[in-house]
């Protein structure tokens, strides 16, 4: 490659990088600091005591109230789905919403049911955790996290367009966004 290419390319990175910043990991984190203070002292550490616990002693998930196994349970399906999201891609993940050297189009796997099984986990843990601890404030809050991460899928879309043209438009005209048959 070119050096003026490289800098071309260097320079797409960071700009992708300077965006995804302001528009998704600095808003999810504050929305996300906020969540965990409704939630109270008890969330997310009385969260893993309980996840600990259950380990330990199984039987202990009947004492739980409902809305706990609820919550635990949405909870570790997302954390569940947002990993095997980042296995199946494999060197092609990224924290940041960039093309690499040598990017697939991953389309096997998870992604033949949603094209955004991590976004799709993320929200499912982000949303247990309230459900666990009966937060109402802290549920709310979470759904604000949806709106951020449906504009960085709107981005994250948008690069792989015009990296993969057809065959991500033929792939986003079959698979869903989020969920399959609804979004």
């Amino acid at each position: 490659m070119s050096k003026n290419g490289f800098l071309k390319r260097h320079g797409i990175v960071r700009n992708a990088i300077r965006k995804d910043l302001l528009q998704f990991a600095l808003p999810a984190i504050v929305v996300f600091i906020v969540e965990l203070q409704f939630c109270g002292r008890n969330g997310l550490s009385g969260f893993w005591g309980t996840v600990w616990s259950l380990i330990k002693q199984p039987q202990s998930l009947l004492t739980l109230p409902m809305h706990s196994i609820i919550g635990l349970t949405i909870f570790m399906a997302g954390l569940t789905v947002m990993i095997v999201g980042q296995v199946t891609l494999r060197r092609n993940y990224s924290g940041t919403v960039v093309i690499k050297e040598g990017h697939e189009l991953i389309t096997r796997g998870i992604y033949s049911f949603t094209r955004n099984p991590i976004y799709l986990g993320g929200i499912m843990a982000v949303i247990g955790l309230p459900v666990y601890v009966a937060s109402l404030y802290g549920f709310l809050t979470s759904l604000v996290l949806i709106p951020i991460i449906i504009n960085r899928i709107r981005l994250e879309e948008e690069i792989l367009s015009r990296e993969f043209q057809v065959r991500y438009l033929q792939y986003k005209a079959t698979i869903r966004r989020l969920i399959s048959f609804v979004y």
